[in-house]
């Protein structure tokens, strides 16, 4: 098939058509993206000049700086220290299902001849029912409500206690720093009394007197014999 012959005007129309259809194919794909990149690379640099003719820069500060230095070094030794004093309180805490330190808290109170008539786990009030329901008078009144709160689920979460809300609180299950609580009836003098507490210090393990009440017993003492107490006391392992 033969092309029909085109004048001159024609052939420059069609050649002005491809011109214009390649310039605009150009200026669409090659010179509007790298034109928008420089305006923003342009953005850019007069932002950092405005951010350069706007800083200030800072005087030298007072302090000496070996002054500094050598309180970081005295702040890093005091956090070793530190470190060091709670490795070793954390290597005297017992198992928390240790068995063997019950035992060696009976026998010294067998030594300081006090006569243990309850030694059994303890189970605290969480801090917002002991607010609500504070500590009864009578052993019996105690014993009643710590049964009432043996079956108490413990929180999903450790909390954080308050030194306001007390040792027991603190150290019941639940709390970050919880540890195995004892409750123990003990009978005997004073001075057998004193003892116990005193000797419990040399125990392989740590153990913790949170709280104790002592009250005289009913029945009144032999002239010459020391006077018998009841005490109660609750025990962190």
């Amino acid at each position: 098939m033969k092309l029909p012959h085109l004048s001159n005007r024609e052939q420059f129309l069609i050649a002005l058509s491809v011109c214009v259809i390649f310039v605009g194919a150009y200026v669409w794909l090659r010179f509007m993206p790298a034109n928008r990149a420089i305006g923003e690379l342009r953005q850019a640099a007069d932002a950092t000049e405005q951010r350069v003719r706007t800083t200030v820069i800072p005087d030298e500060p007072e302090e000496d700086l070996a002054r500094l230095e050598q309180q970081l070094r005295e702040q890093e030794e005091l956090m070793a220290a530190l470190k060091s004093q709670s490795d070793s309180a954390e290597r005297r805490l017992a198992p928390l299902d240790s068995q063997l330190l019950i035992v060696d808290i009976s026998r010294v109170a067998r030594n300081a001849q006090v006569h243990v008539r309850v030694n059994e786990d303890y189970k605290a009030l969480p801090a917002a029912a002991a607010s609500a329901n504070p500590l009864p008078a009578g052993k019996k009144a105690r014993k009643k409500q710590a049964a009432q709160v043996a079956a108490a689920p413990a929180p999903a979460e450790p909390t954080m206690p308050s030194l306001g809300e007390g040792w027991i609180a603190r150290m019941s299950a639940g709390s970050a720093y919880a540890r195995p609580l004892r409750r123990l009836e003990v009978e005997g003098s004073y001075m057998a009394l004193n003892r116990f507490i005193h000797d419990l210090d040399a125990l392989p393990f740590h153990v913790a007197v949170l709280r104790i009440s002592i009250e005289k017993m009913p029945v009144l003492s032999m002239p010459g014999y020391p006077q018998a107490l009841l005490a109660e006391l609750v025990l962190a392992l």
